[in-house]
């Protein structure tokens, strides 16, 4: 769901050619330099808010927003990984290139794309510590 939401939200913000603004940008890469995942966090719902938001549509924002709740809360086992924090603000600046560039299938693509990677990061990092808890002999 959320790669169909992403992916609609930066296809109509791409129409509009309205990128997130390169303040969001700076925050992101800032908190990703610095490790401070609370920052981090922040930073990359602000990102896709903005997106959302360029979207020019109220309802891809709303719909958005119940994942969010869930994607925060586990976010902090993904960014305990140096190279998967620095490659989220790579794509998160190749979509807003293509926004920017008013490239509606590149921005879409790529933000399908940065979604389903996100999850397959997410599964990776949440399988880790029940991998371990199995290891031990922990079935529950």
């Amino acid at each position: 769901v959320r790669g169909a939401l992403d992916g609609l939200a930066a296809r109509l913000a791409a129409g509009r050619r309205t990128a997130p603004v390169d303040a969001v940008m700076q925050a992101g890469r800032a908190a990703t330099r610095s490790g401070d995942v609370a920052a981090m966090i922040t930073a990359d719902l602000a990102f896709h808010q903005a997106v959302y938001a360029a979207s020019g549509n109220p309802l891809v924002e709303r719909s958005a927003a119940p994942h969010w709740c869930q994607i925060r809360r586990a976010m902090g086992a993904v960014l305990q990984d140096g190279p998967a924090r620095a490659a989220i603000w790579d794509e998160h600046a190749a979509i807003a290139e293509a926004i920017g560039a008013g490239d509606a299938d590149t921005a879409e693509r790529l933000a399908r794309e940065h979604a389903e990677r996100a999850g397959h990061h997410l599964g990776a990092a949440l399988a880790v510590p029940i991998t371990r808890l199995q290891a031990q002999g922990d079935t529950a």
